[in-house]
């Protein structure tokens, strides 16, 4: 079973839940995150609709939510979030 965590972020709940590592590398080449041109928004919206359970607009539509809502902080803060939990054993 996937690893789970909770975290509130600005009164909102974020379920997340854990990915293989080569599914997290992956995204991480992809993105350009370890060399070449990077491509954060990809990378961060890859995260949100690959990790975030709940709430499930953000699992479904990924960095557009944020994009509507113009709110950069909280996209911000739950990359932090989402990337910390993933690399942290259990």
């Amino acid at each position: 079973m996937a690893k789970r965590k909770e975290v509130i972020i600005n009164g909102v709940n974020y379920e997340l839940q854990g990915v293989s590592p080569t599914w997290y590398l992956d995204l991480n080449d992809s993105c350009g995150m370890t060399g070449g041109k990077r491509r954060t928004a990809d990378y961060m919206d890859g995260l949100f609709k690959g990790v975030v359970i709940a709430p499930k607009e953000v699992s479904t539509d990924g960095m557009k939510y944020f994009d509507e809502k113009e709110d950069i902080e909280t996209a911000e803060r739950l990359l932090t979030e989402i990337e910390n939990f993933l690399r942290k054993r259990s």
